[in-house]
């Protein structure tokens, strides 16, 4: 799998489009190699099939031991911001924030991304300690 990654690096690179994550798993019967991708504007269909089809040149039979499909994706719209520069990158945008704990009884807070600095999480209406978040993703409003 190593080569592949290097393949599906290589061919981000190319088309200008940030690789966010490459799943390879059994799903039911088949294998998957699912790539997902995005831009700073968003990841249109056709990028996604122009990746799918230069991925289906350049990976051969013999890199991937076992018969897949291969899917190109965007990591979707709610997609969840897994480090920091994810969400300092997500500086702007709305979110929802699962804390493992009650912060002034709720666990669940929804709001802009204001700023994220000094290990705080700060939202529109609530400042929250990275340390207490469980999830941060991308929200839709």
């Amino acid at each position: 799998m190593k080569r592949v990654k290097e393949i599906i690096k290589d061919a981000c690179v190319e088309m200008k489009l940030e690789l966010y994550d490459i799943e390879y798993k059994k799903e039911n019967a088949t294998w998957v190699l699912r790539v997902m991708v995005d831009t700073d504007d968003g990841v249109t269909i056709d990028e996604c099939v122009e990746l799918n089809l230069l991925l289906n040149k350049r990976i051969t039979d013999d890199l991937i031991e076992n018969s897949y499909n291969l899917e190109v994706t965007s990591p979707g719209a709610e997609r969840k911001l897994r480090n920091l520069d994810e969400i300092r990158k997500s500086i702007g945008k709305y979110v929802y924030v699962k804390t493992f704990q009650k912060i002034s009884g709720q666990k669940e807070f929804y709001g802009n991304l204001v700023d994220f600095k000094d290990n705080l999480v700060y939202l529109d209406e609530h400042t929250i300690n990275y340390d207490e978040v469980a999830t941060i993703r991308l929200a839709i409003k």
